[in-house]
């Protein structure tokens, strides 16, 4: 699956394939738009990579991240068929503040976190 700049959509989303605010190893986040109200939505892409494992194991992550409900963890909103790939999509709540990754990346937490603010993510990440 190429993914050239183009305006892809699913039935009640919509998004531009220019505007990724994040890349993985087996997908791409977008930012997009519901149909209706026009709220802006992160749209999670797999690529080519991902497809190549079994349909029941992709299946079945799907499952498991439809049912994840935290305050901690992006909501998944709904997964949907993209009309040009006819493959599966998950849209999820655009979240703008970045990851742990990025802020542990951040210049002035190149030697790591104090201990307070480890244990602060860490009490998080663990909920």
């Amino acid at each position: 699956m190429s993914l050239s700049k183009e305006l892809r959509g699913t039935d009640l989303f919509i998004w531009c394939t220019g505007h990724a605010v994040g890349t993985g190893a087996t997908s791409t986040v977008f930012v997009g738009r519901y149909k209706k109200t026009g709220e802006q939505v992160a749209i999670k892409v797999f690529n080519d990579m991902s497809y190549s494992r079994p349909r029941d194991v992709r299946t079945r992550e799907l499952e498991v991240v439809r049912k994840l409900k935290h305050k901690n963890i992006v909501e998944v909103l709904a997964i949907e068929e993209d009309h040009v790939s006819k493959q599966p999509v998950i849209i999820m709540e655009l979240c703008r503040g970045g990851s742990l990754l990025q802020y542990l990346d951040e210049p002035e937490n190149i030697f790591g976190l104090t201990e307070k603010e480890f244990l602060t993510a860490l009490k998080h990440i663990c909920k």
